[in-house]
Formats: C-alpha cells, structure tokens, sequence
C-alpha cells in the first residue's frame, strides 16, 4: 500500500514536493512503518524506481534470451517498449521523472541492475553484428536508434499530447528500428 500510494503522490505532486506526511496519509502507514520499511522517502521512491526498471528489463532479457533473428529482436524490443509503457503508464512516468533524489538513491541497485541487462542486450547486438546482421553500432547510440523514438512517443502520449494507442505506432516505429541499424538493406 506504501508503494501504490507512493506513486500516485510522486507523479502527481513530484518527489520534492511529496512529504513523508502526504505518504502516511495516503497509506495509512505510520511515518515509523515507512522509515522501518524504506529508511524514509527516498527509499521508498528508489524502491518503485528498481521495481518498475527491473520489470521492464526482464521483458526484454526474456525476449533475447528467445534466440530470435536480429530482425526479431529488434522489433520485439520496440514492440515491448510500446506495450510496457501502455500497461504501466503510472510506473513509465515515474521512471521518465528521472528525479536527482530517486537516482541518487536507487543508484547502487539500477548500476547493479543495468550491469546485467546492457551486459546480455549487448552481447546479444554484438552476435548478431558479428554474424552481418545488424550494424555495428557504438553502444551509445543503440538504444537512442532503436527505441529513442518510441520512447519520445511515449512521453508524448504520457503527457496526453497524443491519443492514439502506442501500440497502433508499434509496427511503423519496429521498421524504423530495424531500417536505422539493419545490415546491408537485407532483410535477415
């Protein structure tokens, strides 16, 4: 219940803005409850910050742990970036306040977390480069190619500038993915 209420309050009021007392009233937990629990608010935002990150990046390690085709894969991750947003629209705001105080304090376990997932995603690009797939692309631009804009029409429609389902958006944007890195204008 702590963490529930603790996203509503930090996307609708902002962390800064968002007191140890708004918690406990929106909770019902006592202000010694959340402290035991959490070590007060920024343990708690870095909690639901790990949580939503975690599962996000579960999805996609599941998905490359698949074996699909390069051309699978990438459509699968712009696919799962579309859909995920469009499920958790309270967890994906959160996650794109990227709040100093939350990534101050969930810090430690995202580096612990990224570590794993941007290890295997890329060992997974590097395969598929390797064998003439895909490009090789420098890691800093990977995910700026294959999902950046997806994840711009994300924050587009979390801010309701946009209406339609994001995943109405997903097919058009896959093809762009795939068209940014693809190898050589084969399909593979």
């Amino acid at each position: 219940m702590i963490l529930r209420s603790a996203l509503r309050l930090f996307n609708r009021h902002g962390f800064a803005a968002t007191s140890i007392d708004d918690l406990r009233r929106a909770s019902g937990a006592s202000v010694g409850s959340i402290y035991h629990h959490f070590g007060g608010k920024e343990g708690v935002a870095a909690e639901l910050y790990v949580r939503a990150l975690e599962g996000y990046q579960q999805d996609v390690l599941d998905l490359i742990r698949g074996n699909p085709t390069a051309r699978e894969g990438i459509d699968g991750i712009v696919h799962h970036h579309l859909e995920w947003v469009e499920k958790h629209p309270d967890e994906a705001r959160f996650l794109l306040m990227r709040s100093p105080e939350v990534l101050l304090a969930s810090k430690k376990r995202v580096r612990a977390l990224n570590r794993g997932f941007f290890g295997e995603v890329f060992d997974w690009l590097d395969k598929q480069a390797a064998a003439g797939r895909i490009r090789k692309v420098p890691r800093h631009l990977i995910f700026t190619l294959v999902i950046g804009p997806s994840q711009e029409l994300s924050r587009e429609w979390l801010e309701g500038r946009v209406d339609e389902p994001l995943t109405s958006a997903a097919d058009l944007l896959a093809d762009a993915a795939w068209y940014s890195i693809r190898e050589g204008g084969e399909e593979r």
